[in-house]
């Protein structure tokens, strides 16, 4: 029934049984609403029925294009949603898979589902199986909202495919909470996003910024999950920010996130095949993605498990996959659906055919560098041409926003191409390797990543303690200095603390001075604030 025009009668036939529409539907907002919003659904009981229950028919507060479910912990729960377009017809039902297996590593999944793309869509419906308690749709708008991607992205490089930056599907709206994190390469797990595999080419922008926005907002994720994406018309999308070279760990196959790379399949592919050009798409990254870490894309690899609640192995089991596998090979999981995984036996085969000697450079770092402790960066360059890279030089550079790239270190590559640099950052930025080039090998440069630098902050008040409307002095150090830094004076009110004054001040000669004047009796706190460290400090004001 899933194709045809339906009633409102029609769908609350269907959900006969169900509760009442009017105990279920939310009024339209007349403002317009953030991105991402919810609909709370009635609590199923502890001693539901294990049969299916569909719900009546939803109208959600505004329009929305994915949707998951999300649950106190604890609960067991399927759920399978379908959703009334904009232009009439409904979508097929479509599965909600649990999160289980897409997760950091060494930490739970949060209890809810993965979401499902439904397109452009203001109603929608629920089948229900178990029971749960604050049961919650959580819904995403993001077609619309992408930006539009060109027709052919560039590749950076020979042998690699054209990937479409985070900046043109929109990734500026959802910034990451902090600065990636990198592991190593040794194998590419495939994934499946769930959802409707109706979509246009001009879609997958906003499916991508939609999951983005799911994976960061909803489950609490630093970033979105997955390392690449691929659509069914072969575009493919940088995902997980840190650099398309760099071995970006995401939170894509829990207990194996830092030991691989992640590239899920817009769509479900439970029932259909991934198309010729998804899959060819998916063969020529992965060819290119595996050499670039001189890791062969036939055989096999073991893999040491980080555990997890999803995962299939306990924490230190030793796991052997294929070097390109599916997700279920890891994790408790149904991923990437039954028909694509079937196809990996193809795909390995075509990714073959793009796999050999790439000129490359590998970037490994430290996340954060601390004060001026030098930064840990080391990696691996290799010709395509197949010399060696024995005593090659490479220059590490550095860019802060805005700036041109500089020289911060010079290093030498070991037999193995093999090579160590532990340069002083001078702020948050990005570092990358370079190799100049000689007489017979051309330049090459390595993919940027991204490094935050957390200064070393002190803070100081001349006094705790003074009457109303009298002047603290604030002040401090700051290594390696920033430009400024934000002063923020709050007073306790309750159990809250309510924001007094925020004010910019300047940083000079690795020093900062400043003062607050707090106007009522109270107990205060002043905070001084700069990227990647706070330092707070409390203060009594008392009554004259």
């Amino acid at each position: 029934m899933a194709g045809r025009n339906l009633t409102r009668r029609d769908a609350l036939r269907l959900g006969a049984g169900a509760v009442a529409v009017s105990a279920l539907r939310v009024s339209p907002a007349r403002a317009a609403a953030p991105p991402l919003f919810e609909l709370p659904l009635p609590d199923r009981g502890a001693h539901a029925s294990s049969a299916w229950h569909t719900t009546a028919v939803l109208r959600a507060p505004r329009r929305f294009d994915l949707v998951g479910l999300t649950w106190a912990g604890g609960a067991s729960i399927q759920g399978q949603v379908r959703a009334r377009r904009r232009s009439g017809r409904w979508t097929a039902w479509l599965p909600l898979p649990r999160l289980d297996g897409h997760a950091p590593d060494g930490g739970a999944a949060p209890a809810g589902t993965d979401p499902a793309f439904t397109g452009a869509a203001d109603e929608l419906q629920f089948r229900l199986r178990g029971s749960a308690s604050r049961l919650t749709a959580k819904l995403v708008h993001a077609l619309g909202e992408a930006p539009r991607v060109r027709p052919h992205a560039q590749a950076a490089q020979v042998g690699q495919p054209p990937v479409i930056p985070r900046a043109s599907w929109g990734a500026d709206a959802v910034p990451p909470r902090a600065a990636p994190e990198y592991g190593v390469v040794e194998a590419a797990f495939v994934h499946h996003t769930v959802g409707t595999n109706d979509y246009a080419p001009s879609d997958s922008a906003a499916i991508v910024l939609g999951i983005a926005r799911y994976h960061r907002d909803t489950n609490g994720w630093n970033d979105i999950g997955y390392n690449f994406l691929v659509d069914k018309y072969g575009q493919i999308f940088e995902g997980r920010a840190g650099g398309i070279e760099a071995a970006v760990v995401g939170a894509q196959a829990q207990g194996y996130n830092a030991q691989s790379t992640g590239i899920a399949c817009l769509g479900t592919f439970s029932a259909v095949t991934q198309s010729e050009a998804g899959l060819q798409a998916l063969a020529k990254l992965i060819g290119w993605k595996l050499s670039l870490h001189a890791v062969p894309v036939t055989g096999q690899v073991t893999l040491t498990s980080a555990g997890g609640p999803s995962n299939r192995y306990a924490s230190g089991t030793p796991v052997t996959v294929n070097r390109i596998c599916g997700h279920r090979d890891g994790d408790s999981t149904s991923c990437p659906g039954d028909v694509l995984y079937g196809q990996l036996a193809d795909l390995r085969s075509r990714a073959a055919r793009f796999a050999g000697p790439v000129s490359g450079i590998v970037v490994r770092a430290a996340s954060r560098q601390h004060g001026t402790t030098p930064v840990s960066l080391n990696g691996v360059l290799h010709f395509a041409d197949g010399s060696s890279p024995s005593g090659a030089p490479l220059s590490v550079e550095f860019t802060a926003v805005g700036s041109a790239w500089t020289q911060v270190a010079t290093t030498i590559c070991g037999p193995d191409g093999t090579w160590a640099a532990n340069p002083v950052l001078p702020s948050s930025g990005k570092v990358r390797a370079v190799f100049a080039g000689d007489g017979s090998r051309p330049k090459v440069e390595s993919g940027a990543i991204t490094v935050q630098v957390v200064p070393k902050m002190s803070l100081s008040v001349d006094k705790r303690r003074a009457r109303a409307g009298s002047t603290f002095a604030v002040s401090g150090t700051m290594s390696p200095a920033q430009a400024r830094v934000t002063c923020l004076l709050e007073r306790q009110v309750g159990r809250r603390w309510a924001t007094v004054q925020r004010k910019r001040v300047p940083v000079r000669n690795g020093a900062y001075a400043t003062s607050v004047r707090p106007s009522k009796a109270g107990l205060y706190r002043v905070s001084i604030m700069a990227d990647g460290v706070t330092r707070r400090k409390t203060l009594r004001a008392t009554r004259a």
